[in-house]
This record gives structure tokens, C-alpha cells and sequence, in this order.
């Protein structure tokens, strides 16, 4: 396809990897604008296994919270201005950003694996998506933190 820069990974490994269809569509249509990233910014992150990007995104994310801060700019009003100014980028790279995280993750697979079948696997297994780190990280961790917080300090 015109699309997939790497000569080793085909569109039916890029369909393993991303589980599902929507994906195969925005890479072929060269859609720019992924919504869910735009909403969910870091946890769209975490929720397709992109560690390495959410990494980035969340230091991007304190660095403007410091400048914010020190700038005497850390209204509602400011923060949501600069969340806006992350989280649209990011939603019109993202779609790029995933297939190129995807090519290369099959690249690896492809390397490391002769059999179909175990191919197959891995791919299936480091692509997709993970429901319980973004849960664990944006919800579960908050309340817990909260908790040892209200217990240490009351």
C-alpha cells in the first residue's frame, strides 16, 4: 500500500496490530484528525501502548504547567488554553505518529520471529490496545493518592 513506508510490514500485519479497521481507513484516506487523541490526549496515549509518546506528551504537559505557574498564568482559563495547545497537535499527528510506532514495532517482530504463527502472536500482542494502565494511571492512582493524602495528613 502507498501508505506503509517499511517494505517488511503489510497491511494485514498493520490490521493485526491495531485490531481493528478504523485505523487501516485513516492510513488509506490520509486522515489528519483523530478525535479521541484530541479529547484524551495522554490516556489515548497509554490506551494504544505508546509509552515512549506519553512520556513526552506528560513532560510537555508539566513543562507548560511550570511556565504557567511561574508566569502567573495557572487560571482554569490559561491551562485549558495550553491543553488545547497540546492535545491538537497531537490530534492531527497522531494517525501518523501510531502507524510509524507500528511499522517499526512489526519491523522488530518480523526480525526476531520466522514462524507466521508466532509472528502472528507477537503482533497481536504488543499492538492493540490496554484498558487497565490508563485506567490504573488516571483513575485508580488518583483516588489512592487522595486516600494516603486525606489518611497522612488529617
Amino acid at each position: 500500500m502507498h501508505y506503509i513506508k517499511n517494505p517488511t510490514v503489510t497491511e494485514e500485519h498493520l490490521q493485526k496490530f491495531a485490531s481493528n479497521d478504523f485505523y487501516i481507513e485513516a492510513w488509506q484516506k490520509k486522515l489528519k484528525w483523530n478525535w479521541g487523541a484530541f479529547w484524551l490526549g495522554g490516556i489515548f496515549l497509554l490506551y494504544r501502548k505508546m509509552y515512549l509518546a506519553f512520556i513526552i506528551f506528560l513532560a510537555a504537559n508539566v513543562f507548560m504547567l511550570i511556565v504557567t505557574s511561574s508566569v502567573n498564568l495557572s487560571t482554569i482559563e490559561f491551562r485549558a488554553l495550553f491543553m488545547l495547545m497540546l492535545n491538537t497537535p497531537l490530534a492531527f499527528f497522531i494517525n501518523e505518529i501510531y502507524l510509524r510506532h507500528a511499522e517499526k514495532k512489526i519491523e522488530k517482530i518480523m526480525k526476531n520471529h520466522a514462524d507466521d504463527k508466532l509472528q502472528d502472536y507477537h503482533i497481536r500482542k504488543v499492538g492493540g490496545f490496554n484498558f487497565f494502565i490508563p485506567f490504573t494511571v488516571f483513575f485508580v492512582m488518583p483516588v489512592c493518592l487522595t486516600l494516603l493524602y486525606v489518611n497522612l495528613f488529617q
